[in-house]
Formats: structure tokens, C-alpha cells, sequence
């Protein structure tokens, strides 16, 4: 057995907690990861730090806040001087790999690549191939374009989406939306990936047993737009066939991509909120059954015994809830509250839940404490913020440990709203930032760094019921919170000002900042 544990790092993008049968949806939509939940650690309250791909998955591979790594738009990078996870892990000596069915992590040049030593963009014109030993037939075919010089023209261009306005809005278009998500393979190919990772797992066991072996995983399935195989498709949405309604509403939906990320202005009818459910539902059972192939492979061969499997999501979905739809400006649970299950019986109790509030920024400490990396951050060790702790209780928790979410507004995204739906910019409040903070069962939501909406999550878990409208017997929990969103505000300011450089900060030109953090107890 390698004195190392191989990782498999699965991201399910667009993932809602509260709609897999793992955290009781009354629909068998996961029993694969089920399975694989019965011998693991699950996190009930796991809370994204971010609400869109790219800050979220930035926090999961640096382990810090997005206002800390500073990466929340899509035309902007990590730091150099912040260290990623496959970085740190590549200099242990692990070989680190990554499939990735989302261009925002494949093909922007935001730094999320940095540190792999291999990485598979399947999210592209022309998608990158793995090569495990000698190409034949069509595998052939796919390597020659990949390497060509048609890749090389295509990626530029596929980066400029990103950065400018003007590619946006003519993507949003109907017209074009059908040749960017099927042709141009916007949601990658999740089939295809899953049976290369099985394929690479086995290519890498048999070729480089004793090297260790980081292997990180971005599935799109449940990222709109929705269309599973007519099989699944039968199953899950059976009226569909005989609806012609509902799939004239899907099939327009589906080419309506700006209405995937902007505010709701005309709430959709219930018979066609109940479409988007039953079709998400369907694309997650799909790559919920896609996946059983990877993990039989894994106890088949032996390998599962010695494999840190970790599932999560980058952040969930929107289907009209609360006015909003996608997920790029809001906040709420059905966004931010993700599935995490950790399988690793070595550091991770079997058939355990944890209840109790978790930031899956600390996927990158807990994957570092596994590998047995020193890593120190902000006077925090791997070991003080290892999930490890989290299993053993909240008791164990560190003193200062906040679970926050940020949404930074996107801001192409508020471009495009510019040129198609100005009036609703300031109607929802889109442009401000947003935080929500958790603690125990109680939720404080912040707009432009102002208390906007308060829950108790566990009697309200849907968010219906704004206590600050009637914060009787919550007076003085909204109080306490506040302080701490404010207290965390302030502290991941300070940390921001000396990401890049890593050294001592100099707060002398900052007086109020400094006197902040002395009231903290951060600094004397």
C-alpha cells in the first residue's frame, strides 16, 4: 500500500444538496453516491464560499475566502504568490491530473490549472484527449485536432467570452446558444470523461503504482441547459412525450441562456418551474449512474482501499426561487448549501454525519492533511482546519472559524443585464455584494454590507420567513452576527492586502483598518 493515499477530487457543478436522496429528496436520485455515503463522512451544512464557478472553485483549491484569493470574475487570476492544491501536491511528489467539463476552470486562464501536471479541458471546440499509450482509430483523430492548429485558434477565442461584453450578449442569443452548448461542447462530455478517468485510474495503476496520484473532477450535468438521453429522459420526465407544452417550454428554455443567470422579472408558472425540476432531477440521476462505473473500478482493483474520494459542488441552482434564477447574484440555500462527502475510513468515520456548519474552502485542507503536506496560511496549520476536525465535533472547531458565503456580483453577466434588461439592475439589487454567514441554525443575509434577511434554517429551511421583518425573540442573535460579518469583513480585508506578496502587512497608511484588527486581537 503506498504510504500516500491517491485523492479523487469530484465536483458536481451546479449540485443542490437538498435535492439528492442523500440528504432526503423523496426521489431515489443518487444511489450511487448513496452507496458510497454509507462507508464515508457526510456534511449536512456544507456551505460554498462563493455562488458561481470560478471564486468557488478558486476557495477550494487556495482554502481561502473569495475577497482573500481575489479571483471572482471571469477575466481575472489567482495570484502567483498564492499557492494552489495540485501545486503544493505536484511538489510532494504526487502526480496530479485534472478531467474538467466546465470551460470557466478548463479554458480561461484564471490559474486553476496551475500546479497539474495534466489537464483535460473536455468543455471546448476541440477537447483535450488523454493519451495512455499508443492513439488509435478515433482516439487518433481527436489527438491530431487537439494538438493542431485549429485548437490553436480556437482556444483564444473561446477565452475572449469571458472578458468581453459584446461575445456575451451575442451568446446569449437563441440562435447562437444551440452552437455553443451542443456543437461547441459547452457542458463537455460528462460520458466520455468518466469512462477516461476510469481508463486513466487503471493506466495509472498498472504504469506508476508507487507514485501517488491527484486526480480532480468537473462534471456539468446538471448545469443548464437540460437535456439527458431519451431513456433517462422517459423515466424521470414521462409526461414530456405527451406534454407538447412542457417541451416547447424546455426547448425554448434550454435556448434562453440569458434567462439561466438573470433575476426572474416574470415568475415562471408552477407547471413550468415543476419542467426545470423534473429535467434537473433527470440530469443528476444520469451522472449520478455514470459515475458507478469510476467507483466500482476503484473497489474492483483494490485501489479504494487507499483512495481519499472527496464529492462536493461548487454551488447549486436557482430554478425561480426567491426571484432568481441560475445562480450569479443570490444567496440562499438552494445556491450555497452543497453536497460533501469525504470516503476515507483511515481519517473519516464510516456512516457518519456531521450536522453542524462547514465552509468547503477547507476541501483544500482536508485533502493536504490526507497527503500529510505542512501548509500554513493566515496562522492557520492544515491541521487546525482539516475537516478531520469538523468529523470530531463542533467542539473541535478553531475559535475564529467563520462559514461564509460571498457573492461578488459577475460582472459580464451585469453587462449583458445592460443591454437587455437594464431596469431590473437596480430592481434586485445586482450590482452590490452580498454575504451570508452561518452559525448554529441561524442564517444573516447582508446586501452592500447592510443586514438585509435573517433565518432560522432548521425551521425554515427554504427561506421563507425574513425574522428581521419580526426579529422578536432573535434580537440578540442578529446582533452577535452582525458583529461577526462585520468582524469577518474586516479580517478577510486584511488578509487580501498581503495575498499577493505573502509578507508582513503594513497597515500605518490604513488607521481604521489598524484599529479594526486591534479590536479583533489579530495584530498588537
Amino acid at each position: 500500500m503506498n504510504k500516500k493515499p491517491n485523492i479523487l477530487l469530484l465536483v458536481l457543478d451546479t449540485q443542490r444538496a437538498e435535492r439528492m436522496s442523500l440528504y432526503g429528496y423523496h426521489k431515489n436520485t443518487t444511489p450511487v453516491i448513496d452507496s458510497l455515503a454509507a462507508t464515508s463522512t457526510v456534511f449536512d451544512w456544507a456551505i460554498a464560499p462563493g455562488q458561481w464557478t470560478i471564486p468557488s472553485h478558486s476557495s477550494m483549491f487556495t482554502g481561502l475566502y473569495p475577497t482573500v484569493h481575489q479571483t471572482n470574475q471571469s477575466y481575472t487570476s489567482l495570484p502567483e504568490g498564492t499557492p494552489t492544491l495540485a501545486e503544493l501536491l505536484q511538489q510532494d511528489g504526487y502526480e496530479t491530473v485534472g478531467f474538467c467539463n466546465n470551460p470557466l476552470v478548463g479554458v480561461f486562464e484564471n490559474g486553476l490549472k496551475r500546479g497539474f501536471n495534466q489537464f483535460y479541458n473536455y468543455g471546448a471546440t476541440f477537447p483535450d484527449v488523454p493519451r495512455m499509450g499508443k492513439d488509435k482509430g478515433f482516439r487518433k483523430v481527436q489527438r491530431v485536432l487537439t494538438d493542431g492548429l485549429l485548437k490553436k485558434i480556437s482556444t483564444p477565442i473561446e477565452r475572449q467570452f469571458g472578458r468581453s461584453p459584446l461575445l456575451l450578449k451575442l451568446a446569449t442569443m437563441p440562435l447562437f446558444v444551440p452552437l455553443w452548448t451542443r456543437v461547441i461542447s459547452f457542458k463537455g462530455n460528462t460520458t466520455q470523461s468518466l469512462q477516461d478517468i476510469t481508463d486513466y485510474l487503471r493506466y495509472h495503476h498498472n504504469t506508476f503504482p508507487e507514485q501517488p496520484l491527484f486526480m480532480f473532477v468537473n462534471m456539468m450535468e446538471t448545469h443548464l441547459p437540460y437535456f439527458p438521453p431519451p431513456k433517462i429522459m422517459d423515466r424521470w420526465v414521462p409526461y414530456l412525450k405527451r406534454d407538447r407544452a412542457a417541451r416547447e417550454f424546455l426547448r425554448t428554455f434550454n435556448t434562453q441562456s440569458y434567462r439561466w443567470m438573470a433575476p426572474v422579472t416574470e415568475p415562471l408558472a408552477d407547471w413550468q418551474h415543476q419542467v426545470l425540476v423534473d429535467t434537473y432531477d433527470a440530469e443528476m440521476a444520469y451522472q449520478d449512474r455514470l459515475l458507478r462505473k469510476v467507483f466500482r473500478y476503484l473497489k474492483r482493483s483494490g485501489q479504494l482501499d487507499n483512495t481519499m474520494v472527496v464529492v462536493v459542488s461548487d454551488h447549486g441552482e436557482s430554478h425561480g426561487e426567491h426571484n432568481f434564477m441560475g445562480h450569479a447574484f443570490s444567496i440562499y440555500n438552494e445556491l450555497v448549501r452543497v453536497p460533501l462527502v469525504i470516503h476515507y475510513p483511515e481519517m473519516y468515520p464510516k456512516d457518519k454525519r456531521v450536522t453542524h456548519n462547514v465552509s468547503t474552502r477547507r476541501v483544500f485542507h482536508a485533502i493536504l492533511e490526507a497527503a500529510g503536506v505542512e501548509h500554513k496560511a493566515y496562522g492557520h496549520t492544515v491541521q487546525e482546519l482539516s475537516l478531520t476536525r469538523s468529523a470530531e465535533g463542533p467542539e473541535q472547531e478553531p475559535a475564529d472559524e467563520y462559514v461564509v458565503s460571498e457573492a461578488y456580483p459577475p460582472l459580464n453577466f451585469i453587462n449583458v443585464m445592460e443591454m437587455s434588461n437594464p431596469g431590473a439592475i437596480d430592481r434586485f439589487r445586482v450590482r452590490m455584494m452580498r454575504r451570508a454567514i452561518y452559525e448554529g441554525n441561524s442564517k444573516l443575509m447582508t446586501v452592500d454590507d447592510r443586514a438585509d434577511e435573517f433565518f432560522d434554517v432548521s425551521a425554515d429551511p427554504l427561506e421563507a420567513n425574513n425574522l428581521l421583518d419580526n426579529p422578536s425573540g432573535y434580537e440578540n442573535s442578529i446582533l452577535q452576527m452582525e458583529n461577526k460579518i462585520e468582524d469577518f469583513a474586516t479580517l478577510m480585508e486584511a488578509h487580501r492586502s498581503g495575498t499577493v506578496s505573502g509578507e508582513r502587512i503594513d497597515y500605518s497608511d490604513n488607521p481604521e483598518l489598524l484599529e479594526r484588527l486591534r479590536g479583533l486581537g489579530y495584530i498588537e
